[in-house]
């Protein structure tokens, strides 16, 4: 059941890494594209009322990028407290993360090998 339990919580982990990658992915593309839109003005010699509006709508777009950035950081915090709850503290998902190795609470609710 463990050996179940740690390929279901590597399996999540891989989406949630693939996630977190392409919410960073979409912040820098937006922001990029909000850094393009004045420049893009100006080359073009427009007034600066040309693409006011796309500005903003652009701008609001990096603001909801970073909202959905801090729930996915909170997931994450979710997931790690879950997978402690379960019994999987000591599981490493990869290169990328490392669970700190914490002593089991000594109510014996998790057992271990010694």
């Amino acid at each position: 059941m463990r050996s179940q339990r740690q390929t279901i919580a590597k399996s999540v982990a891989g989406k949630l890494f693939a996630a977190e990658e392409a919410i960073d992915i979409a912040a820098a593309r937006i922001a990029e594209l909000n850094a393009a839109l004045p420049i893009a003005r100006l080359d073009a010699r427009f007034g600066a009322a040309i693409g006011q509006d796309a500005l903003v709508s652009s701008a609001s777009a990096v603001m909801l990028i970073a909202q959905t950035r801090q729930e996915i950081i909170a997931t994450h915090a979710n997931l790690k407290q879950t997978n402690d709850d379960v019994g999987l503290a000591e599981v490493s998902y990869g290169d990328l993360f490392k669970a700190e190795h914490r002593q089991q609470p000594a109510d014996g609710r998790h057992l271990r090998a010694a």
